[in-house]
């Protein structure tokens, strides 16, 4: 199993395009890569940061979804195509560097619906699906606390559904959403997981992995015991951190307690 760090561990302190001598600096060699804005999506930016990669396998891209992917599920046509303009912009940007995967949240459930219209849903992703193909990328469903893909009832729902879709699994919207990882991977194929986002807690507050009480040991054994493949990697704010070398450290420890549960 790789380990890695999101470069949305890295917003607002460093410039995109440093991000990648950074993280080569921890000997980081896998992360994904968060676009932040429109202009990020544009593809001479796409291809200038893409150049810059180098040999580090970028698994997944993300953008900032709430500009644009809640209005890809819009009734309104034109709303609709506006959405897919941008969508195809980032599908793009992961087919530049070389990533399999697009994390992907979708429509925003403002209203807290507890049973939500999964055909209609699937058949837009669906939809989704097959333009995200056609770059070489596959629609990622993370589980954000704020969506619909917030229970491991709807993964269980959408995935019969959207037989090509895969499941990006983040331990702080799941416990923000009152559930644990596992039951996540309980309802989700071990082949179809691209992507384990981890945190660390302690007195409530979110922090960097080995800094807080979230038991690692018991997640590294859930994935062990699933035969989860998928990349682990870091996803922090840069408020849970003072200077780079927290995050290195974190990073360390992260990967020795990884192989020290392995040897």
């Amino acid at each position: 199993m790789k380990i890695g760090i999101s470069t949305s561990t890295f917003f607002n302190t460093i410039a995109p395009e440093g991000m990648f001598d950074l993280m080569r600096n921890m000997r980081v060699d896998t992360t994904e890569v968060c676009l932040n804005t429109f202009s990020e999506y544009e593809k001479p930016y796409v291809d200038k940061l893409a150049s810059m990669r180098g040999t580090m396998n970028v698994v997944a891209v993300s953008p900032l979804s709430t500009q644009f992917e809640p209005q890809l599920f819009s009734p309104n046509i034109r709303v609709r195509s506006d959405a897919e303009l941008i969508f195809k912009k980032v599908c793009y940007a992961g087919f530049a560097f070389g990533a399999k995967f697009y994390t992907f949240r979708g429509p925003v459930n403002l209203d807290g619906v507890k049973s939500p219209d999964c055909t209609w849903l699937a058949q837009r992703i669906n939809q989704l699906s097959d333009i995200a193909a056609s770059y070489g990328v596959s629609l990622s469903l993370k589980n954000m606390r704020w969506s619909y893909a917030s229970t491991p009832e709807f993964y269980k729902k959408i995935l019969e559904l959207c037989p090509r879709l895969f499941a990006t699994f983040d331990v702080y919207n799941a416990e923000k959403a009152g559930y644990e990882l596992r039951e996540f991977f309980d309802v989700c194929p071990a082949q179809r997981i691209s992507l384990v986002e981890v945190t660390d807690t302690v007195k409530g507050e979110w922090c960097l992995p080995g800094r807080g009480k979230y038991n690692f040991d018991r997640l590294f054994a859930d994935l062990d015991k699933r035969k989860i493949l998928a990349p682990l990697l870091i996803v922090a704010s840069s408020n849970s951190y003072s200077d780079y070398f927290q995050v290195r450290d974190s990073f360390e420890w992260l990967v020795a307690s990884y192989n020290k549960l392995k040897s």
